[in-house]
Parts: C-alpha cells; structure tokens; sequence
C-alpha cells in the first residue's frame, strides 16, 4: 500500500496521535441533511466494518513499526502530504543533525562560529524544498502542477492533442528553483561567504540535503510498502 493512501485513510496529522488516540479512527458517524450542518447517526447505523477497523489498525501498526525504524524519513512524509508543523521540526531537526555531521571541510571552516545556525538554515530551506507539493498554488509551475503541456507542433500534425512534459518543471509540476535565496540566508550570517564559494562548496551541499531527504522518506516508504504487503 502506497503510504501517502494510507495516510489520507487514517485522518490524523501526526503518527504519535495515531499511535495514542483511538479517537483519531476516520469518522463514520457524519451525514449532511439538506444545507444544514452535520448531524451525527445513531451509532449502531455507522459503527465500521470489522474490515475497515482490521485495515486501519493493520495501517496503525505498520506506521508504528516506520516509526521506529525510519522516523525521520515519516517526519518528511508527514510533513510534506499532512503539512504536520510538528512532524516538520523533526524533521528539520533530523537534516539539521546529519548536516552538522556531515558538513564539508571548506563549509565548516567558512561557517567558523555560525556553523550550528548556518546548518540548522540549510536543513530548514531542505526540507521546505522536499515539502513542496503542486496541490499548493504558490508551488505549481506555469502548467498549473500536471507536469505536461500540450506539444502544439506534434497535435497540428496529429490533428489531436499531444501532450509532453513540461520543459520547465521536468513533470514535477512544481516550480523550479534556484538557490539564490538560500545563498542570500546564508550570506546574512557570513557576509565574506562570496558567489564563487557558495557555488564551489556550499550549493553543493545543501543539494545533498535535499537528496537526503527523499533518501530518508524513499526508505520509510519502502518499508512500509514492505510491510502492509506482507500482511494481504
């Protein structure tokens, strides 16, 4: 099962209330009448299936098990489809770690004493960049997030629409970006830090952190996929 479904399935915006709340079950006892508002069933009329339960509580426990193995690549996952602020700072939190860690000789030594906060700035940007997602309008590429545009000289020869991929976003659907605003952050707290530098070093390295962060959630994603299809 695809995790970003299984998600949407459960409802809640952060693993530890699906893990703690059994409130946080998808509500079935909800029914409009006319324009009024919701007004709830009795609750022998919408008590779930004993099929639906068993599959939620079967999700539940697969994300517990994601928890624990691969938490921050959950945190990126929740905080890129549920838009979690919680599940965001751990996740920044996360890269921010990795990136101390991590950090290039030449980054190190430029950084001197702004080091912790300059890493802390780049894993923020990171994982903002990881969370863009094309159902956000401020994010979606002038192809309005499909990631295909219509070929205008192959639909004349066809006489119907052909459609290829967005030259500008790759088929992502999202806008694309420079680093130029994170160089101008990073600069505020180094102001010797010159273009040539950012580019040679520092660029660099902030791209390995968004590679990270699909590398951590790819890996969540994995195990989950793993996970809930050896329970069919």
């Amino acid at each position: 099962m695809n995790i970003e479904h299984a998600l949407s399935l459960c409802g809640p915006k952060s693993a530890s209330a699906m893990f703690t709340c059994r409130e946080s079950m998808p509500s079935y006892g909800y029914r409009t009448r006319d324009d009024r508002r919701p007004v709830i069933q009795a609750r022998r009329e919408s008590a779930p299936s004993s099929a639906a339960k068993s599959r939620y509580n079967d999700i539940l426990l697969a994300l517990g098990v994601v928890q624990s193995r691969e938490a921050l690549g959950l945190s990126l996952i929740l905080a890129r489809y549920d838009k979690d602020p919680k599940e965001r700072n751990k996740a920044i939190e996360g890269i921010a770690r990795f990136a101390f860690n991590q950090a290039p000789v030449l980054v190190g030594k430029a950084a001197g004493r702004q080091m912790a906060h300059c890493m802390v700035l780049l894993a923020k940007m990171a994982v903002e960049q990881y969370c863009r997602t094309a159902d956000d309008a401020q994010y979606r590429c002038r192809c309005n997030g499909r990631g295909k545009i219509t070929d205008l000289a192959a639909s004349k020869v066809a006489g119907e629409t052909i459609e290829k991929v967005c030259p500008r976003c790759g088929g992502s659907g999202l806008k694309p970006l420079t680093s130029a605003a994170v160089y101008k952050v990073i600069k505020t707290l180094i102001p010797d830090l010159t273009q040539r530098t950012w580019s040679r070093n520092w660029k660099v390295f902030y791209d390995s952190l968004i590679t990270r962060c699909h590398q951590e959630a790819g890996a969540a994603e994995q195990l989950f996929s793993v996970i809930t299809s050896s329970e069919k």
